[in-house]
């Protein structure tokens, strides 16, 4: 019987994986209803539609990845750049456990929803501007131990862009050591721009 008095976080939570893994449009209602243990009448309490799910999965996910990823403000430019190499290590860590390499849920939606409707691309451009954004506040931060000619914006984006590019290529190969190649190649471009 369905646990009715599942939160909504618990909702989210618990079909996250399973979309991941499936993809928004291959995962049925009563996939989503059994995997998360809630009756169709509660999971409309929460979500008017599947796309509204799947809006309220970008923020849930981004919120949890952004607590993991980010801490506050780094003291010295030594510390910020320490933590941006930590980001990278613990993205690749999280995927590496993946059995099968699922690739980024953020990427994958990036896929499958800018093309089916317009606001899932809005929604999505926020949330990787904000990622990007928090890559370059620490390279920012860090600017001192970066080349002179080096724009942390810039950087921030090509970081980004590396790491969902080892990501998306890691998902179509399902290998741990292309991915760990895909990750050593976003190290060794922070590498490369430092002093």
């Amino acid at each position: 019987m369905a646990n009715l008095k599942r939160t909504r976080e618990d909702v989210l939570s618990s079909v996250l994986e399973l979309i991941h893994q499936q993809g928004f449009h291959s995962t049925g209602l009563k996939e989503l209803l059994a995997v998360s243990g809630t009756s169709s009448g509660s999971f409309y309490n929460y979500f008017q539609s599947k796309d509204e799910l799947a809006h309220a999965l970008i923020d849930f996910k981004w919120s949890s990845l952004k607590a993991t990823l980010f801490k506050p403000s780094a003291a010295t430019a030594n510390d910020a750049i320490t933590q941006m190499f930590e980001v990278i290590d613990i993205l690749e860590t999280i995927h590496l456990a993946e059995k099968p390499c699922a690739g980024c849920f953020l990427g994958n939606l990036i896929v499958e929803l800018v093309e089916y409707d317009p606001s899932f691309r809005e929604h999505l451009i926020h949330i990787f501007d904000e990622w990007q954004e928090e890559i370059a506040r620490l390279l920012r931060v860090g600017q001192d131990r970066l080349q002179p000619e080096v724009n942390p914006n810039i950087l921030a984006q090509q970081l980004l862009t590396a790491i969902e590019g080892a990501l998306l290529l890691g998902r179509l190969y399902n290998n741990p050591e292309h991915l760990k190649r895909g990750f050593d190649t976003v190290r060794y471009l922070l590498i490369s721009v430092l002093v």
